[in-house]
């Protein structure tokens, strides 16, 4: 495609093919003339250039039944990505139940296969290969969860697959770090539930009760001839680099890789989870949960690798501009995780876009991200979307 620059779009024209902001974002087709409020816009987020393999035309070049297929063209990145987030969606919730099934039927039968796990795991994989930053950002927007237990041990798998694959794991060891996260709370279902799903403060008993799954879930692997790997980093799940963990008090250089990794998926999900005794809070937040501890409960490496992995402000977190402007992260940049890219919603006045435009956030741009939105606005923004 050509560049073409802001100064050479004159006000009421139409370019006879569609003109991108970039090779993704499709900012004007054939049928709508360039507005000044358009070339303000592009100018006040220091663009200064457009992509089009389009000519200037003087009326646009579909009218009728035709301009209304041409304003399919403009719409069809946003309904491809629909389309690809509901069946992301569609997915998880699929996996949820399979995860449900595994924890029930153990609880009932005390039957656990390792076929039917590996098989969740490599199904796993191959999701975050071909729709990763659906995966990384669907479940872990807030919703109503029937049973936490199996999505938050489903999470954490696909959080330390994510991370897995960061740190270029091969694809056996993908599938053991994955199991684990899988079955890291295999061991709760040894515990009455009345204690592990309580929305009330636990007795230093029930604390003790609580304390001991990670031993329970060990040796339920190892009967159940899981690989030794992955039996250890369920038991190690729950302990901190600085020695302050359980069950054994370890510290960093006695833990397994695979504990490491399944600590740091478990907290954050953990973090911007929403709980009978806690509110959900929100990706950016949950990651600076983490920071704070890095060194201390977690190992610097692996908690490097979730933020460059998930950047520090995950895909779906809405965010307040500088200028005051409002939007929602829909792309991360792994190379900076400080500079993700943000979909406009509300513009410095408060008024709605009506077609969101994209900002590449960039270190020196004078408009950067001032903060992540608290739950009650975003609730409000969500609202006025509709």
């Amino acid at each position: 495609m050509n560049k073409v620059g802001l100064d050479n779009l004159e006000v009421n024209s139409y370019i006879d093919a569609p003109v991108f902001l970039d090779d993704a974002y499709i900012i004007l087709s054939p049928d709508i003339p360039v507005s000044q409020e358009l070339l303000t816009r592009l100018s006040s987020w220091h663009y200064t250039q457009v992509y089009t393999d389009g000519q200037p035309a003087e009326k646009p070049r579909n009218t009728g039944e035709n301009a209304e297929e041409s304003r399919l063209g403009f719409l069809k990145e946003d309904v491809h990505e629909s389309a690809e987030r509901q069946e992301v969606s569609s997915f998880y919730q699929q996996k949820v139940e399979e995860v449900r099934s595994i924890y029930s039927r153990f609880a009932e039968r005390e039957e656990l296969r390792i076929d039917e796990v590996t098989d969740i795991i490599k199904d796993i994989i191959s999701t975050l290969k071909s729709s990763r930053r659906f995966l990384l950002s669907v479940p872990f927007i807030s919703q109503p969860e029937e049973d936490y237990l199996a999505s938050s041990c489903l999470k954490t798998a696909i959080l330390s697959l994510a991370v897995g694959e960061f740190l270029k794991l091969p694809p056996h060891r993908l599938i053991e770090v994955g199991s684990a996260g899988l079955l890291h709370k295999i061991g709760m279902m040894k515990i009455p539930r009345n204690i592990y799903m309580s929305d009330r403060p636990l007795s230093p008993n029930e604390r003790k009760t609580i304390y001991a799954h990670p031993i329970i879930g060990f040796k339920i692997l190892k009967a159940a001839a899981f690989p030794a790997t992955v039996a250890l980093a369920v038991l190690e799940h729950a302990e901190h680099v600085d020695g302050t963990g359980y069950p054994r008090k370890l510290t960093s250089d006695k833990i397994s890789l695979y504990g490491k990794i399944v600590a740091v998926a478990t907290a954050y999900n953990g973090a911007v989870s929403r709980r009978p005794y806690k509110k959900e809070r929100d990706g950016h937040s949950g990651i600076m949960d983490l920071l704070k501890d890095i060194g201390k409960h977690f190992d610097e490496r692996i908690l490097r690798a979730l933020v460059y992995t998930l950047s520090i402000y995950p895909i779906g977190t809405y965010v307040e501009l500088t200028n005051g402007a409002k939007g929602v992260v829909v792309r991360t940049n792994i190379n900076d995780p400080k500079y993700p890219a943000i979909k406009l919603l509300l513009n410095e006045k408060g008024n709605l876009y009506a077609e969101a435009p994209i900002l590449q956030t960039k270190e020196g741009d004078p408009i950067q991200i001032a903060r992540s939105l608290p739950p009650d606005a975003v609730r409000e923004l969500e609202e006025r979307l509709g």
